[in-house]
């Protein structure tokens, strides 16, 4: 990965590339409404500043650019859905403090073989907006948070149903490979009238027959995907067989290295996929983390506030060595299956957590104290105490299944969520 001082010098210059000449015998208006959304406003600023972003990532994979009415299209409505996100988290007080923001920016930084200090410097020498990167950050965390809390809270699997999938032929297949998915979706809005179901429906069969002729997969994503991961050329990247939503996956099994589905239709619309590549079929090493944690839950007599300061002051005693962490949990911890063992939840993997613990978990260096963190169980702060990798037993595999089967219907169940709060909410579109 180039280091950030060369990575933020080449975007520069593509900054300079892309912004319009002026004349001084002229002055123009340099920012405007591009788009109001419920009772917010995205302003062209912030959309240029955006594409700007996203110009760089381009470049970073030596990738040519979209025509540039293609890309302000696709990165406004990308815009526009995080913006109906974060109005929802705003009006449900969902928000991310200082210190889980600072240990997410710390685990950005040690995938770039640097201190959170020396990424933030190298961005700044370079001219890049610091303030504005962090809160970027804080956003998407938000809208996961949201997300988690609307959608995933929902989702149930029974032992019954894993059952059924592990016994099932296609369960066994899809524990055998890995998939790489190239994807193109073409929407179809909630409540859609037959005249716009008939238009989707001529677009899907245009794309796909324009497929079908050679043209490029991830160009024509770029162009003409109202998928989430469109301006990645539709690239969904690499995923355990088990771990796509149903419909892909049936469709993926069929599918050889390279080969291009037919149109799928669902709720949120058409959807093209393509096989990118495929892999496994052996048995998987996988790392697992042995954790310990603390868990201060607000009630009918503590506050959401309260519990946070509460689990702050514990926080603080353990982290500067005034008390053990086995005998603070064991003491206040509101988790009683792990606080009788000194807060210890045992080995656990990666997908086992809800995402704001593992997020902490995984960003928090073997032996350290986290900060405090909330997840929608409470405010927790954890200890990570060491790493193994071990083979996929049984036990494990069946915890496989139940995570792949939670992780499809999420992902069906999201897309259609997010699209309903588009619909629901006032969009006017001022490009």
């Amino acid at each position: 990965m180039p280091d950030a001082k060369h990575v933020l010098g080449t975007l520069f210059a593509t900054l300079l590339m892309l912004m319009p000449l002026t004349s001084n015998a002229k002055v123009e208006m340099l920012d405007r409404i591009v788009a109001v959304v419920n009772d917010g406003a995205i302003m062209a600023s912030e959309l240029d500043e955006r594409i700007n972003i996203i110009a760089l990532q381009f470049q970073e994979r030596d990738q040519p650019l979209p025509p540039p009415a293609v890309m302000r299209e696709q990165v406004l409505d990308r815009m526009i859905l995080e913006r109906v996100q974060l109005q929802l988290a705003d009006r449900g007080g969902i928000k991310v403090d200082e210190a889980s923001l600072n240990q997410a920016l710390a685990g950005i930084a040690r995938q770039n073989n640097m201190t959170l200090e020396g990424f933030a410097a190298a961005l700044q020498q370079d001219g890049y907006d610091w303030p504005q990167f962090r809160e970027q950050i804080r956003e998407d965390m938000i809208i996961s948070r949201l997300q988690q809390r609307s959608v995933a809270s929902r989702i149930r699997v029974t032992d019954r149903e894993v059952d059924r999938f592990l016994e099932s032929e296609m369960g066994k297949q899809m524990f055998q490979e890995d998939f790489h998915l190239g994807h193109i979706l073409v929407r179809v809005p909630a409540g859609a009238s037959p005249e716009e179901v008939q238009a989707a429906t001529s677009k899907v069969n245009s794309i796909e027959a324009r497929l079908n002729q050679g043209e490029d997969f991830h160009q024509l994503a770029i162009s003409q995907s109202d998928g989430p991961k469109a301006l990645e050329g539709g690239d969904l990247g690499w995923r355990p067989a088990a771990q796509w939503p149903t419909l892909f996956s049936e469709a993926a099994l069929q599918l050889e290295k390279g080969e291009i589905s037919a149109p799928i239709r669902s709720g949120a619309g058409f959807h093209i996929l393509k096989m990118i590549d495929r892999r496994g079929g052996a048995e998987k090493v996988v790392t697992q983390y042995q954790v310990s944690h603390v868990l201060i839950k607000a009630d009918a007599l503590t506050s959401n506030e309260q519990a946070r300061d509460q689990a702050t002051r514990l926080q603080d005693q353990v982290a500067s060595g005034a008390a053990d962490f086995a005998t603070i949990a064991a003491e206040y911890s509101d988790d009683p299956g792990s606080a009788r063992n000194g807060g210890e939840l045992g080995w656990v993997s990666r997908g086992e957590m809800v995402p704001e613990f593992e997020e902490m978990m995984l960003n928090t260096p073997q032996g350290e104290v986290s900060p405090v963190f909330e997840t929608q169980f409470g405010w927790h702060f954890l200890q990570l105490q060491g790493t193994r990798d071990a083979d996929m037993s049984e036990e494990f595999r069946r915890m496989q299944a139940m995570q792949a089967l939670q992780k499809r219907r999420f992902e069906e169940e999201l897309e259609i969520w997010v699209q309903e709060q588009r619909s629901e909410s006032y969009v006017d579109i001022r490009l």
